[in-house]
């Protein structure tokens, strides 16, 4: 029986036909060039995937187990809790509340604490965390903090989520002498993202509901454009893997990835009539769920190379123009930040650990 390696290597291919496509005719590429299902085992992992109710979290967990994790734990919106076997558990988690996240992570390292099927100390045991929960709308809804739900959801709860979870991860490094891993679903759209849209004119003055700020864009009711805000929503979340991965290299590999475009239910807030025009799009134009979990699961696999990278169609791809530039990422990190350590009560990392 053939061994299956614990860990896989990335590249950068600058001749990767994917860099050379656009539009529709890279849409048919990828989907007659799915990515490559990782031949690679998670024996004796405690994996932690978000956003399984369905599609890609949903594959990315079958995957999980089907190559040998020893502990899965679902993040998902559910009536309660749900136990599902010694190796499969499900925890609720509302993504776009503070207090459900901070309730999430505490039940968490309960199960970790209570549940070792390692021989080690569970409590501080977590591997590999996908983070993969996120949400398009047609058009602008507000949470119940009064931000944009996809920024609330994507973004902010994200980064809160990271935050806690954090401390878990870097602690296995000590455990098992091995690098957790701390992947964030991203896009291929974050390379859209326009400096016009935002950035300062001259003379100071910056553009209409923008404030000089990415994250003002994204969470502006007045002019609200579904593009931009997606768009900019995906830049942001660059922003928040781009800190992640410079806290504690040393101990986790924080990356990023891209499944693109796939049948699932990303459009179910969508009105009727554009949400069957959306799904016959998806038949002709979409990888399946499963192709586009294939890339969820390899990020999760990669070594150091991919520290700080983009994981998209099974190469390392260069980030966008806005998520290659150092300073303006820090800024879109202090404004998310800012807002949620203010909104959601929680310390810095410094503060967190000790």
């Amino acid at each position: 029986m053939m061994t299956l390696p614990t860990s896989l290597t990335a590249h950068a291919d600058p001749t990767h036909p994917i860099r050379n496509l656009t539009g529709l005719s890279r849409l048919r590429w990828a989907v007659k060039n799915p990515p490559a299902d990782p031949q690679v085992t998670f024996a004796s992992k405690a994996v932690l995937v978000t956003g399984a109710n369905t599609g890609l979290g949903f594959e990315a967990a079958l995957k999980y187990a089907q190559k040998g994790c020893s502990k899965l734990i679902l993040a998902r919106v559910v009536d309660g809790k749900q136990e599902m076997g010694w190796k499969l558990k499900v925890l609720r988690i509302d993504m776009g509340d503070y207090d459900s996240i901070k309730a999430f992570v505490g039940e968490l390292r309960k199960y970790l604490a209570h549940n070792d099927a390692n021989g080690t100390d569970g409590s501080k045991r977590l591997d590999i965390a996908l983070l993969n929960a996120g949400l398009a709308n047609p058009r602008y809804v507000p949470s119940t903090n009064g931000h944009d739900m996809a920024v609330q959801v994507n973004v902010l709860g994200t980064a809160m989520l990271a935050h806690l979870l954090f401390p878990l991860l870097k602690a296995s490094k000590g455990i098992t002498g091995q690098k957790s891993h701390l992947t964030f679903v991203n896009s291929i759209g974050h390379v859209e993202v326009e400096r016009k849209w935002y950035a300062a004119a001259a003379g100071g003055q910056s553009n209409s509901n923008s404030n000089g700020s990415l994250l003002a864009i994204a969470d502006a009711k007045e002019g609200w454009d579904q593009r931009k805000s997606y768009t900019a929503v995906k830049a942001l979340g660059m922003a928040v893997m781009l800190h992640f991965s410079a806290v504690s290299p040393d101990a986790v590999v924080v990356n990023s990835t891209c499944p693109y475009f796939c049948r699932t239910e990303l459009g179910r807030n969508f009105a009727a009539p554009l949400k069957a025009l959306f799904g016959a799009w998806q038949y002709f134009m979409a990888r399946s769920a499963e192709e586009g979990s294939r890339s969820l699961v390899g990020a999760t696999a990669l070594g150091e190379e991919s520290q700080g990278q983009f994981w998209f169609c099974d190469t390392l791809y260069p980030l966008g123009e806005v998520a290659s530039d150092e300073e303006e990422m820090k800024r879109c990190w202090e404004d998310v930040w800012g807002v949620v350590r203010r909104e959601g009560g929680v310390e810095d990392e410094e503060k967190a650990e000790k």
